[in-house]
């Protein structure tokens, strides 16, 4: 008498049946299994006592199979005395998986039944080798699969073919121009590089109706990751690193896609997501004059429910919003209101490759700042080691980004009417972080401290330094 399997007609078999890609939901490979797991258990005399099916997903990923978990359910409620698959991969594919699973099968006496090894026993050392062995061949045909998925997608982004269906600043998915949004993109990127915020590009997005895909309104954190992508100005990227041009048209031209993203990237720079601290139109602008300070002064509210702008290195001089910004939005008006402020556009512009040199040298400059301070709190440079090198780095930083005002002013003053009596309205207009832009390439601001006659404003206490 055989006491190894138990009486084929006491035994109550699972079938289980999973497929793991099934996009259009057609079920059409767990219908197949259900018939061949059916026809197993008629072979070996036992009662199918249930269906168990996953479709859509990989025994491979690690991510949870929920019918696959009832089945184990019911195995260790008793319900259940053996498991019925077409083929063992279907079940598990990783030799982990299977030797987890024998503390629960082995000591039940549960039994596996499929095509490809027949009737497995895990009481029994020759049928547990069996499975070890098909398990050890199911292992290595996922590392085959993954060398070979791996292969094709750097061999498909080299080609330049698209990884994506649908885009915002495209039709559909037909990788076309959408002649609503694709403009919205330009301006977005021509809008950074004025030294708008990513606050006022969200604002443009809303205000066009443009919402992203999932029809929700822009934030500042996802204009932040939009912009970002290579995708945009028509670049295959793989593993985040760029490895050609795509077959798609671009949303913009390459040279301002990594000009942006210079801007984007560049130190001091709110990560995407962070809430910014330049709430106010003056915040990090207005430079305090008091003698040995030199610090800068942010905007904040006051118990009267005014914004007073404070040094906060020295905490001494403050000045009211009320008083210095109408009066600097005056004073920038009237400047650029002037004949000769046309020729703040009229300097030597760099060439596209020029442009390309110093952007790339900035952000090898960049990425040495951060080394720096990475090497310093590892101990590895001293505290005037990391100084002299931070100074050097700064230095060379200053000079290339002396060669880029040219085309920097350009952008800036970019939809600004110069030497007409509109410039007031369009400075009006401007957004805080624009207003910033304009004014940081025309002068520097410094707060003077409150003479004997504190308590009337006096003008004479803003200095402006024309450059």
């Amino acid at each position: 008498m055989d006491t190894t399997h138990p009486p084929k007609s006491q035994v109550k078999a699972g079938c289980y049946c999973r497929i793991s890609s099934d996009p259009d939901d057609k079920r059409e490979g767990t219908a197949r299994q259900r018939e061949d797991t059916a026809d197993i258990c008629t072979i070996n005399g036992w009662i199918p006592a249930g269906f168990y099916v996953d479709d859509d997903c990989s025994a491979s990923n690690g991510k949870a199979r929920p019918e696959w978990g009832r089945l184990l359910a019911d195995i260790e409620a008793g319900r259940i005395d053996a498991i019925v698959v077409w083929n063992q991969d279907r079940g598990w594919r990783k030799m982990a998986d299977l030797e987890s699973l024998r503390p629960l099968l082995e000591p039940r006496g549960v039994l596996l039944a499929t095509t490809n090894i027949g009737v497995i026993d895990f009481r029994n050392a020759d049928d547990v080798f069996r499975a070890q062995v098909s398990t050890a061949m199911s292992e290595m045909e996922i590392a085959k699969m993954k060398v070979r998925m791996r292969r094709a997608a750097r061999q498909k982004a080299e080609n330049g073919q698209p990884h994506w269906t649908r885009a915002f600043g495209y039709l559909g998915d037909t990788r076309q121009l959408d002649p609503h949004t694709a403009p919205l993109v330009k301006q977005a990127y021509a809008a950074i590089l004025a030294g708008s915020s990513l606050k006022d590009i969200a604002r443009i997005f809303n205000d066009a109706g443009a919402h992203g895909l999932n029809g929700t309104p822009w934030t500042p954190s996802t204009v932040s990751l939009f912009l970002r992508s290579p995708r945009n100005a028509g670049l295959r990227s793989h593993n985040r690193e760029i490895v050609g041009k795509g077959t798609w048209p671009a949303l913009v031209d390459e040279s301002t896609w990594r000009a942006a993203q210079s801007k984007l990237n560049a130190p001091g720079r709110a990560a995407a997501g962070r809430k910014s601290v330049r709430r106010h139109r003056l915040t990090g602008v207005l430079q305090c004059g008091k003698p040995g300070c030199g610090g800068y002064m942010f905007g904040q509210w006051t118990n009267t429910a005014r914004i007073t702008y404070t040094c906060m290195t020295c905490r001494s001089v403050s000045i009211r919003a009320e008083h210095v910004e109408p009066l600097l939005y005056r004073l920038v008006s009237g400047r650029l209101a002037m004949p000769d402020a046309i020729n703040l556009l009229r300097a030597e512009l760099h060439d596209e490759a020029e442009a390309e040199v110093i952007r790339l040298e900035l952000e090898t400059l960049y990425a040495e700042l951060d080394n720096i301070g990475v090497e310093r709190a590892e101990l590895l440079l001293t505290g005037r080691q990391a100084k002299i090198a931070t100074d050097r780095i700064s230095e060379k930083i200053a000079k290339l980004e002396l060669r880029q005002q040219d085309q920097e002013r350009l952008r800036v003053f970019d939809g600004i009417p110069l030497g007409r009596a509109a410039v007031a309205d369009a400075i009006e207009k401007l957004s805080p972080d624009r207003f910033r832009a304009v004014l940081n390439v025309l002068a520097t601001i410094v707060v003077l401290p409150v003479g004997r006659c504190g308590r009337v404003f006096n003008p004479e206490r803003v200095q402006v330094n024309w450059r």
